[in-house]
């Protein structure tokens, strides 16, 4: 995904905040056996999230372990090691794979970036054929939607699709309406976040942008200036449908990691990306 769906660290208790560290390690370990050591670039904080979240909605119990940190040999990292962290690995690179499309599509060609990643998102793709599926019907849906020249929310009706029956496949049996409703409602909030960051770049580049087809503003600046109560409207909206969501999921040892993220992370990365320094956003660390 794409690095929006984050806890919001000063209000994080130093339990969750160790909880959440140890899951998005547990995810690049299991980037590494799923696809080996390439694949563990594409490990991304939204991804880290939904194997928290759906460990605790299958009730799924990880294996805590330390393992020799890549990026810092000589820390030994607290890892959970489970089968969630597996699926939601393979997960992260078929999102990879979409998101690699859609930038060719656009003219935004990475050959050496698909190339180093072809080999694994091919392995994920036929390991996990339901995610395949899924990125295939959103990719044609969205291509569609670009072209019809349709509304705003409907430019981000494909990819909140996808993730509501992403979150249904991996919820299983615990699967519920209000657990689908996070998912649509985060796809949402991902798709808009992605196109209000990339506002200006994509205007640069020529590139499809569903703020800049609705209101047509020169610049992220502009449209904030101008349009920012409307955009803050849409982006509270959707906000306040995952709180209310949320609410009728029942989670345990991860519900105030994930409280964080549903309550606070959400506003606060909002936040960072309308208050952008220099054309940049934040640059995020945990």
């Amino acid at each position: 995904m794409f690095g929006y769906v984050l806890p919001d660290k000063p209000n994080l208790y130093m339990r969750d905040y160790a909880l959440f560290r140890a899951y998005y390690c547990g995810l690049c370990h299991a980037m590494k056996k799923e696809s080996g050591q390439i694949a563990r670039l594409s490990v991304n904080y939204d991804a880290a999230f939904i194997s928290l979240f759906f460990h605790d909605v299958r009730g799924e119990k990880p294996t805590v372990v330390q393992k020799r940190c890549i990026l810092n040999p000589k820390k030994r990292a607290v890892i959970a090691q489970t089968k969630t962290a597996e699926e939601v690995a393979r997960l992260n690179l078929v999102l990879l794979g979409m998101k690699l499309q859609d930038d060719r599509a656009d003219g935004d060609n990475k050959p050496f970036r698909r190339l180093a990643f072809s080999r694994q998102i091919k392995k994920a793709r036929k390991r996990s054929p339901e995610f395949a599926s899924f990125a295939d019907e959103c990719a044609a849906r969205q291509r569609e939607e670009e072209r019809a020249g349709g509304s705003l929310d409907g430019a981000a009706e494909p990819f909140a699709d996808m993730m509501r029956k992403t979150f249904a496949f991996l919820a299983g049996e615990k699967n519920a309406t209000d657990i689908e409703r996070i998912g649509y409602l985060l796809g949402k909030f991902v798709y808009f976040m992605d196109a209000l960051d990339d506002y200006d770049r994509d205007l640069k580049k020529g590139r499809f942008n569903a703020f800049y087809r609705t209101f047509r503003e020169k610049s992220a600046e502009d449209l904030l200036k101008n349009k920012g109560e409307d955009v803050r409207f849409l982006m509270e909206s959707i906000m306040k449908g995952i709180e209310n969501a949320y609410k009728g999921v029942e989670l345990s040892e991860n519900e105030g990691v994930v409280t964080n993220v549903l309550w606070y992370g959400l506003r606060w990365r909002f936040d960072t990306v309308c208050k952008k320094e220099n054309g940049k956003c934040s640059k995020i660390r945990l």
